[in-house]
């Protein structure tokens, strides 16, 4: 699949730049960076380059074309930047075409043939109307539809038609829940990262909503018998099997035995390798139920550079004195790149980071001599009602994405589910100073490391 992603300042600016000269056609261009998944592309936009005067060689009700020399100008900012180019033009008439006329489409292939040889990056080209938008990159010598097409603010706007979903008895209670984020939802492909106590339910409650996909990444076994309580989808002779199942083909089968028609895939591996995370370039939404601080800070990249949502979600179990119950915290933070990332956030560290990367027989004894402040392999103390609880808000936060009133919900908030308490844990705003800023839809040019 073939995604092209604006952040929401650049096609809140682009929007508003073509309406101001409707009824003419107006466009611009904008410069694209990318990211390479498993098997589909990302095309990224963060920055616009609007017509100097006497850009345009023709402007018309029905037809744009540029000058030369405005043509040599955007491939020149192109190049400064090592990006490709997005040629964008609107068709400001509702009765013109969703999508290229046979005039557009013989400019396109000239354009084509000609700046793609020049581009670090791809070719492409997007037509706004105002019903849809479409686009189309070049290659092979030719032009191939882009899939689909967002705005990535604190939510998603769907720019590209949504086809609706195929009327089924199944689904009739949601849709009446749900009016046309059902239809959303019913093409979209989610990844689960973490497949234990959160990311079991949270994979359950996905293909019973009916997403497109789910992508399942863990490296875990299940090899402790705490984790058939918690793990949805495991058994007690799991545990009795010779070698201990992979959770993610745990998880897997359980979903598979659902028989709904959502389609399973299972990815073994540690998110910090290459090859897993490439998978995950292929989803269009990341759900996160991992608890380490090296793989939080890879997928953390996702939300800024590669303008993929992540959905962060943990759980704490509250003790006071001797192991007295005082809290069970579920907490989850909206991550995409117009909210706080988690280093803004101060949620993940390097100091932890470097700690876990530690040997385990080193990590133990600098932990035993005081070097190290926790630091043990020891699972966290955790029950079913909790990471159920952290798995339904997840999934909520999910379909907020696609809400246009949850724009004004907070990117991160926590919710007690022993004492009924809720409340806001970060500004809306991200930090001027963090590094993520200046990583904003660099796609593959700003790759997190990997360790393999």
């Amino acid at each position: 699949m073939i995604r092209l992603l604006f952040t929401e300042s650049a096609f809140g600016q682009l929007s508003a730049h073509l309406a101001a000269s409707a009824p003419l056609e107006e466009g611009a261009f904008c410069v694209i960076h990318e990211g390479r998944g498993h098997s589909g592309r990302r095309l990224l936009v963060d920055t616009v380059l609007l017509p100097p005067a006497g850009a345009w060689e023709v402007q018309q009700e029905d037809l744009l074309r540029p000058s030369a020399q405005w043509v040599s100008a955007a491939v020149s900012q192109a190049v400064r930047c090592r990006a490709g180019l997005l040629f964008v033009h609107s068709h400001p008439n509702p009765g013109h075409p969703c999508g290229f006329s046979p005039t557009d489409r013989d400019a396109l292939h000239d354009l084509g043939r000609t700046l793609a040889p020049i581009l670090d990056g791809p070719f492409a080209a997007l037509v706004a109307h105002p019903e849809a938008s479409a686009g189309a990159i070049w290659g092979d010598g030719g032009l191939t539809a882009i899939d689909r097409i967002w705005s990535v603010g604190r939510t998603v706007r769907w720019l590209s038609p949504v086809v609706p979903a195929a009327p089924a008895e199944l689904d009739d209670r949601q849709r009446d829940a749900l009016g046309a984020i059902h239809d959303q939802l019913r093409t979209v492909d989610v990844a689960v990262v973490g497949c234990g106590g959160l990311g079991s339910p949270v994979a359950e409650q996905l293909v019973r909503i009916g997403t497109r996909s789910v992508i399942l990444n863990d490296l875990d076994r299940l090899d402790t018998p705490s984790n058939v309580r918690r793990v949805f989808g495991a058994v007690a002779a799991d545990l009795d099997a010779a070698v201990a199942p992979p959770k993610v083909d745990v998880v897997g089968r359980h979903l598979q035995q659902l028989g709904l028609d959502t389609e399973i895939r299972r990815i073994d591996g540690d998110v910090r390798t290459e090859d897993a995370f490439r998978h995950l370039l292929d989803a269009d939404v990341v759900i996160s139920g991992t608890d380490t601080h090296g793989s939080r800070a890879v997928l953390n990249d996702l939300a800024s550079a590669y303008l993929l949502p992540v959905i962060d979600v943990g759980v704490r179990v509250g003790t006071r004195g001797d192991r007295v119950l005082s809290g069970l915290l579920a907490e989850v933070r909206i991550l995409t790149a117009a909210t706080p990332c988690l280093w803004c956030r101060k949620t993940i560290s390097a100091d932890a980071i470097r700690v876990e990367n530690l040997p385990a027989a080193e990590r133990e004894r600098l932990r035993r001599e005081g070097y190290v402040v926790g630091g043990t392999d020891t699972p966290a103390a955790s029950v079913v009602a909790l990471t159920v609880l952290g798995a339904g808000l997840a999934t909520c936060a999910l379909i907020g994405l696609f809400a246009e009133d949850a724009a004004v919900a907070p990117a991160g908030y926590w919710v007690d589910g022993l004492l009924g308490d809720a409340r806001e844990t970060a500004t809306s705003a991200p930090r001027a100073d963090c590094w993520c800023r200046s990583r904003i839809a660099f796609g593959d040019a700003a790759a997190p490391p990997f360790i393999a």
